[in-house]
């Protein structure tokens, strides 16, 4: 019985495969989170007034800041391979525990509002991320088909 020959990948017109790499991935979804997180940090903090340039500097500030961290847990995470799960797991709760916290703390709202969100936000970030990480780790147990 003949069989099929596997079909040769598709690429764009300058030979480059037609699927983003995922060091490409890697470089711009940090810029973009940052992007849009210094955005929102502005847009918050400006009360519906007009803008200013405080406005701006905290929207640069906080987005580069943003940017900078995400791809630095990114890749201090792609080094780890599948050691320290929970590290790496906690480090990401924490990263966006205190983001999703700084945000509320700009809108005026209480301390302790921030604070509870910051830590449900990084609470549930953390389980998230430590399924994801031990699913596809050699921890995980192996399906045995019944």
């Amino acid at each position: 019985m003949a069989h099929a020959a596997p079909a040769p990948a598709r690429s764009t017109g300058a030979g480059r495969p037609a699927t983003p790499s995922v060091t490409t991935l890697a470089k711009v979804l940090p810029v973009v989170t940052g992007a849009l997180y210094g955005f929102w940090a502005a847009n918050i903090q400006r009360f519906g007034q007009e803008v200013t340039g405080g406005n701006i500097a905290l929207g640069f500030i906080t987005g580069i800041l943003v940017a900078a961290l995400c791809f630095g847990i990114h890749q201090w995470c792609g080094r780890q391979a599948s050691r320290h799960i929970g590290v790496r797991a906690m480090v990401w709760g924490a990263f966006a525990g205190i983001a999703v916290g700084f945000l509320q703390s700009l809108a005026n709202g209480a301390i302790l509002w921030s604070v509870v969100l910051g830590a449900v936000v990084g609470g549930s970030t953390f389980v998230a991320v430590y399924y994801r990480y031990y699913s596809s780790s050699e921890y995980a147990p192996e399906h045995v088909g019944s």
